[in-house]
Formats: C-alpha cells, sequence, structure tokens
C-alpha cells in the first residue's frame, strides 16, 4: 500500500471513530441537557472541518508527487558527458578543442611573433548523433567543422594578422551505418579511405610535430641572400603526401579482423582510394600501422603508409614515407622519408611527459630538383585533472632549389589544446 493510501486511510478510520462516539452519546432524556449536546455536535463538526482539510493536503500532494513523476518520465536524466538530443531516440555527444599557440619565426633576415591557431591540431567542434538500432547495428551522424584565426600554415611575414576564413570551415558532415558483422558505410563529407595513412604516431607529440610538417610554421616565406624574400611558401615545399585528404565521397570499413581493417572510397571526377590499418598490442607494447593507394586521374596516383610502435617502457619509434604519380608529362615523382623517436614517461602525477626529436627528408615535392630538410624537437606535457596540453616544439626548414640561394628558417611554437 502506498503511503498516500495508508494516510488517507488512516483519517478516514479517524473521521469514522469521531462518528461513532458522536452516535453512542447518551440521550438528552437520559443523562444530558440540550445545551452539553449541542456543545458536542461543536466540537465534532470541528474535528470533522480538520478531517476534511488534512484529506485536501493529502490529494494536493498527491496530485504534485504525480506530475514530477509525470515530468521525469517525458524527459528522462541525461549522463554525465552526453547533450540531450531534440530526439529523444537518438544518443548526442558533443565534443571539440581549442587551439591557441605563440608562433616565433626566424627567416634568416627578420624575426616575427604570431598569435595563431595550432594547425597541428586546429581549433574544432564536433557533434556526433548515435541510434542503436539493434544489438549489432548503429546508425549515426558526424557533424565536425573547425574554426581558426590566424592559422599557424597561413601567417607569414606580410600577414601577420587577420589571416584566415574567418568562418566555420567543413571537416565532417557525415552519415554512417555501423553493423557489427559488415562493416562501417559512411556517406557525405569526412575522411576518405587513405586520408591519415602517413599520419600514424604513437609518440603522443603530435599536437605540436608530426610528420606533416608544414602545420607549425607553413605560411613562412623563404629568403633568397641575393633577391630578398621570395614566393615559396614552407607548406608547398614540404608535404607528407597524405591519401586523398577529406572530400565528399561514400566510405566503406570492414570490421577489423585479427588487428587489420580495410577499407575503400569513391570520389566525383573517378577518384578513388583503398586503406589497410593495423593496430594491436603485443603484451605491453602497442604496434598501429597504414598504408594507402589512392588514384586521382588528371593530378597524380598516391602511395603512401607509416607505422609508429610503443614499448612498453615508453619508448616510441615512428617512420612514415609516401610517393607520387604525378599526371604530368616530364615531372620527376615526388616522395618523402619521415623518422621519429620518443619517450613517454609518468615524469608527474598530473599526467604523462612525452618527448621526440624527428627528421624529415623530401624530394621533387614543389618543384623538380628540389630537395627539403626539417628537424625537430618537441616536449609536450598532459594535465589530466583539466583536460589540457602544454607543448613546445621547435623546427628547423631547409630548402635546396636550383638557381637559388635560401636561408634555412627556424620556428619555435608553444601553447595549449585544452579538449572538451
Amino acid at each position: 500500500m502506498h503511503r498516500g493510501d495508508r494516510i488517507g486511510r488512516g483519517l478516514f478510520l479517524s473521521a469514522a471513530g469521531v462518528l461513532s462516539l458522536a452516535l453512542a452519546a447518551p440521550s438528552p432524556a437520559r443523562a444530558q441537557s440540550a445545551e452539553e449536546l449541542q456543545q458536542q455536535i461543536e466540537i465534532l463538526q470541528r474535528r470533522l472541518e480538520k478531517v476534511q482539510e488534512q484529506l485536501g493536503e493529502l490529494q494536493r500532494q498527491q496530485r504534485e508527487t504525480g506530475e514530477r513523476v509525470q515530468r521525469v518520465v517525458e524527459r528522462p536524466e541525461v549522463p554525465a558527458g552526453v547533450a540531450r538530443s531534440g530526439n529523444d531516440e537518438v544518443q548526442l555527444t558533443v565534443s571539440g578543442q581549442v587551439n591557441r599557440a605563440l608562433l616565433f619565426s626566424d627567416d634568416g633576415g627578420r624575426r616575427d611573433l604570431f598569435f595563431v591557431d595550432n594547425d597541428n591540431s586546429s581549433t574544432r567542434v564536433r557533434l556526433v548523433g548515435r541510434v542503436r538500432a539493434s544489438g549489432e547495428l548503429t546508425v549515426g551522424t558526424l557533424f565536425e567543422v573547425e574554426f581558426q584565426s590566424n592559422p599557424s600554415n597561413l601567417v607569414n611575414q606580410d600577414n601577420e594578422r587577420g589571416v584566415g576564413s574567418g568562418d566555420f570551415d567543413e571537416r565532417h558532415l557525415d552519415l554512417f551505418v555501423d553493423h557489427a558483422r559488415y562493416g562501417r558505410l559512411s556517406l557525405g563529407q569526412g575522411d576518405t579511405a587513405s586520408n591519415g595513412a602517413s599520419e600514424v604516431d604513437l609518440s603522443g607529440t603530435s599536437v605540436v610535430g608530426y610528420s606533416s610538417v608544414g602545420d607549425m610554421a607553413g605560411g613562412i616565406l623563404f629568403v633568397d641572400d641575393d633577391t630578398g624574400r621570395t614566393a615559396i611558401r614552407v607548406g608547398a615545399a614540404f608535404s607528407n603526401l597524405d591519401g586523398l585528404s577529406r572530400d565528399d565521397r561514400i566510405r566503406y570499413d570492414t570490421p577489423g579482423f585479427a588487428g587489420f581493417t580495410a577499407s575503400a572510397s569513391a570520389i566525383a571526377d573517378e577518384r578513388w582510394d583503398v586503406a589497410l590499418r593495423y593496430s594491436r598490442e603485443y603484451g605491453d607494447a602497442k604496434l598501429a600501422a597504414a598504408v594507402a593507394y589512392g588514384d586521382a586521374p588528371g593530378a597524380q596516383d598516391r602511395i603512401d603508409g607509416s607505422v609508429s610502435v610503443l614499448f612498453g617502457n615508453g619508448v616510441n619509434l615512428t617512420a612514415a614515407a609516401g610517393r607520387d604519380d604525378p599526371d604530368q608529362a616530364g615531372r620527376d615523382d615526388p616522395t618523402f622519408l619521415y623518422a621519429k623517436i620518443g619517450y613517454l614517461m609518468e615524469m608527474f602525477e598530473i599526467g604523462r611527459t612525452a618527448l621526440a626529436v624527428d627528421v624529415y627528408s623530401g624530394r621533387d615535392i614543389a618543384a623538380d630538383g628540389d630537395d627539403s630538410l626539417s628537424i625537430g624537437a618537441f616536449a609536450v606535457q598532459n594535465l589530466d585533472a583539466i583536460a589540457t596540453q602544454l607543448y613546445l616544439g621547435y623546427r628547423y626548414y631547409e630548402l635546396d632549389r636550383d638557381g637559388l640561394d635560401l636561408d634555412p628558417i627556424n620556428a619555435v611554437m608553444t601553447g595549449a589544446r585544452v579538449k572538451f
């Protein structure tokens, strides 16, 4: 029996008891005068009025309790970390990051300080919606955009501020169907199968430096000793030839099997690509790798890949390479090689510390005969309690081009990435 029912029953019995006493009272002819009987009737009326008030209060409380229960049923509590969707069938997750930094550059004749958005891992916001259609089938959406003010790969000696689109730029506008046994089918703007194939990196330092070495200071212009500043950007002379990037495509990924996953996608203009990825742990060590081939008629065929291993003692090794076959008569094949060695350690209780050095070598990237070299050193400190990474990175850029005497460029970046 509910508490409200028990209280109501008790009040009812009390009222019945009062009535019983009244009916059992002796008549005026036997024991009481008319005046005494009138007094007892007045007492009985007051008791009945009090019982009615208590019953009314109980009914009001029951109505309010019922309304609160109905509101809870209509709008269930949302788990921590999950936003509320406009559709109760959809689980909506909101995440993203802000990544701001100071970039210092020295082109051999001039020094500049820029306040930038770190293009190694840009500022962005992400919305992921998922519906569990069955035990094995999930239908979902991925919406992700970036907003970069003064991106580090665009600022240069002539454009120190106000650089960038000043608006949201699309990264993912995607629909997907994911089945545990049959794999995942994606349709929309998003990663092609080959995107990221040359960027596998377990060092923990990719927030400030990885195989795409031009992200740190890609807009800085090289200076010729004889003629002065050129139009040659760091970002044009250094590339990791990473797949077919993000595009409007249809993509299929197989389920994982013994650590392997295969992917394929088709893009407009008869472009297509395939990739094979691997990720597995061996005791306290972890190995990850990817290799991809992309066909872009009228541009180039591209093959690229990378591998990274993290040992249980924190030492990690990363390597990447790629080659283009341009669809241009007489054009040499651009190639690159990349290597990194790092160390992850639990130096402080606040989070892991990551240290690494890397070297990049490119050939014929922007023009036939080009030789590009970059050397970097990085430190990243994780602050787990506030979802933040503090980082410091240095990179040296050298370009050897026929007929020019280009000064090397030195760049230093320090900043913070906060994830939410």
